[in-house]
Parts: C-alpha cells; sequence; structure tokens
C-alpha cells in the first residue's frame, strides 16, 4: 500500500486536532480532540486491512518522509513496514488504550441552521484572528434585515478590534450567533457547508476532503 498526497494532508490535518490516531479496518479516518470537542471524519481511497494505533502522527509522518515513495506492508499485528528501494523501516503500533479515540457511534443533533463559508472567506478570517491576536470566531445574524457574517473579534474585550465579512449564501429565516474559539477551526482549507444545532450548541462543517463536528462556545450578550 502507497499513501496518496490527499491522505497525507489529511492526516497532517488531523495531528493539528489530536496527535494520535487510532486507523481502523477499512477507508474512514476519524479523530477527536483531547477535549472531546472536535470531531473529524474523512474518506481515503485507501483501504486498510486492519486497525493500528499510533502514538505520535507527527512522527509517523516524519518517518514517511525518510523513505522516498514508501510502500507501507502490514506484516503484523504489531507493527507495519516502510519500503524504498534501499531503505526499510520497522515501525510500531500503539496500544489504543492510551490513544484518545472517537466513539464508535455518534448520534448527529438535528441541526436547524444551514449556511455556506467559501474558502476565501475562512482563509480570511482565521488569519485576521491570527495577525489581529482574536481568540474568537462569530458566526451571526443578528436581525433579519441583514446578511449573516462572520467575524473575528475578543469577546472580553468591548473595545476589541475586529475582522467581519458578510457570507454569500444565507439560506435563513432567522437569527443566531454562534460562538466559536479559533483554535478549534482547524479544518483543511476549502468550501463548507455548516449546519449548526441552536439547542445542541454543535456545528457540523461539511467540505470536499473531509467533515468536522465542532462544540461551539457559550456567548455571552
Amino acid at each position: 500500500m502507497k499513501l496518496s498526497e490527499q491522505t497525507v494532508n489529511i492526516l497532517k490535518n488531523f495531528s493539528t486536532i489530536n496527535q494520535n490516531i487510532l486507523v481502523k479496518e477499512g477507508s474512514q479516518l476519524r479523530t477527536m480532540s483531547t477535549m472531546k470537542n472536535i470531531l473529524a471524519e474523512a474518506e481515503v481511497t485507501e483501504a486498510f486491512p486492519q486497525d493500528f494505533g499510533i502514538y505520535d502522527l507527527n512522527e509517523f509522518l516524519g518517518v514517511l518522509t525518510l523513505v522516498k515513495d514508501a510502500h507501507i506492508d502490514f506484516e503484523s499485528e504489531k507493527f507495519l513496514s516502510l519500503t524504498g528501494s534501499r531503505t526499510k523501516i520497522k515501525y510500531f503500533f500503539s496500544d489504543p488504550s492510551i490513544l484518545t479515540t472517537p466513539p464508535e457511534t455518534f448520534n448527529a443533533p438535528e441541526c436547524d441552521v444551514n449556511i455556506s463559508v467559501s474558502k476565501d472567506t475562512l482563509t480570511n478570517v482565521l488569519k485576521a484572528a491570527a495577525v489581529m491576536q482574536l481568540p474568537d470566531v462569530v458566526l451571526s445574524r443578528l436581525t433579519l434585515e441583514v446578511p449573516a457574517g462572520i467575524m473575528a473579534t475578543d469577546l472580553k474585550n468591548v473595545t476589541s478590534n475586529n475582522y467581519n465579512e458578510q457570507l454569500d449564501d444565507d439560506r435563513q429565516d432567522k437569527t443566531f450567533k454562534f460562538h466559536f474559539k479559533a483554535d478549534n477551526l482547524k479544518m483543511i482549507p476549502g468550501d463548507y457547508q455548516v449546519s449548526a444545532s441552536t439547542t445542541a450548541q454543535v456545528s457540523n462543517w461539511v467540505g470536499d476532503e473531509a467533515s468536522y463536528w465542532i462544540a461551539m462556545e457559550a456567548v455571552s450578550e
């Protein structure tokens, strides 16, 4: 088996959510943050023949770079081998019991808000949050007379600088205000369809390469 560039990029993204991962047999990759407030899923082209755990995903990705055009062989339940033209690396699996892993089943809440966030808009907002050191991102439509928007801000500072973009797509006939920590928006860059539940305070960001369930923060008025 060889890992595609897309799968490697997904694993790199997942490593920003959780440093370890339990890869299950099949073609779905899943991870969950240690705080259990982010759940990410992706379908990949590879079909993994068995379950295996990786404690340090960044280390594993680094090991992949040591072997050019590496071929992965699952030689036992305890380790895999990375093989190149003149190189072979034995890499041992981690005990799943010490890993932070997603639940086997997830009962998705019913979502009552649906909006689209483009790649450019999401990139701009997260860049502004980093440059201006703003910890919060707010998705909102405060009145029905104005379109929905997304803003980088600091909700604990009434004199905070902020960066705001209007959203092109708004299919809502209701007002809403969803608060996220910017550090929790760890999605692969892309266009996202966002569904959110005002009662469960959770959101689902669905992109072309992966989908993410992200918990929302309480908003103090």
